[in-house]
């Protein structure tokens, strides 16, 4: 995943393309072997948090913490600014978080896979809910990101998905293969017939999710025929569709989802799940 050259980049920038395209985060807590998933929330005005920190630089000061303006040359500083996530998926990171030292943040944009190292501060209570306040970034590391690995469903993990294009009826299909950006699947053409670029939603449900369907929605990118091999009278569609947005816990069972039948079934979710009749 991190083959070729290795560069820092401007932090700021890159944290704010994160938020733009709500880019799921994979948190790691030192000391755990457990990944979370969590969204980064804005970024705070720069003036504003300028204002904030000048509040937090009297609170320093009077605990005689030193700040960036009087610390010696050489001499370490204490930097004001912060990031916000939301809570972490699954929850039971948001204890041992508060314990963390050390906390690393990585996610992709694009082609680029980034990855920095923060330090817990605290909690906070927000108009939305809870958030987490991490220490600035003081480098975000980025390298070259393979392609989105897209695994074709086998057999023995029969996954089906209810889509729905607005202002139609939802019809039931077969996913063909699966990745973090979208699916594939096939459909009898006596469906609702869709086209390129309509929006739909999608919720895909099997045996091996535990009864906790996979809810989001797409745009439809592809679309291509074939007839059945053994019925000639008989069209099957098959459309792609690319995810518009997954929520993060959605997120991380497609990961968990690729990452088995990449390993076969070694992951931690079993592959032993077949369609029932």
């Amino acid at each position: 995943m991190e083959k070729g050259v290795k560069k820092q980049v401007d932090v700021l920038g890159t944290l704010q393309k994160a938020v733009s395209e709500n880019a799921l985060l994979e948190v790691v807590i030192e000391g755990e072997e457990k990944r979370y998933g969590a969204r980064l929330l804005e970024i705070t005005d720069t003036e504003q948090m300028k204002k904030m920190a000048a509040n937090a630089i009297l609170n320093r000061f009077a605990a005689g913490v030193k700040t960036q303006s009087e610390a010696e040359p050489g001499e370490k500083q204490e930097d004001t600014r912060w990031i916000r996530i939301t809570p972490l998926e699954p929850t039971d990171g948001n204890m041992k978080i508060r314990k963390a030292n050390k906390v690393i943040l990585s996610f992709y944009l694009g082609l680029e896979y980034y990855r920095t190292v923060v330090a817990f501060q605290r909690v906070l209570r927000m108009e939305a809910g809870q958030a987490i306040e991490l220490s600035w970034p003081p480098a975000i590391i980025s390298s070259p990101k393979r392609q989105q690995i897209r695994v074709d469903i086998p057999e023995e993990i029969f996954l089906e998905v209810q889509v729905q294009k607005k202002g139609s009826e939802p019809f039931m299909a077969r996913v063909v293969d699966l990745s973090s950006g979208g699916l594939s699947f096939a459909c009898q053409e006596s469906s609702t017939l869709l086209e390129i670029g309509d929006k739909v939603g999608l919720a895909v449900r099997g045996e091996i999710l535990m009864g906790t369907p996979i809810v989001t929605y797409g745009s439809v990118m592809t679309m291509a025929r074939a007839r059945d091999p053994k019925e000639i009278d008989v069209t099957w569609l098959r459309y792609g569709v690319q995810f518009k947005l997954l929520s993060v816990a959605d997120a991380m069972t497609v990961d968990r989802l690729v990452e088995t039948v990449l390993t076969g079934g070694k992951s931690g979710m079993r592959m032993d799940r077949k369609k029932t009749t």
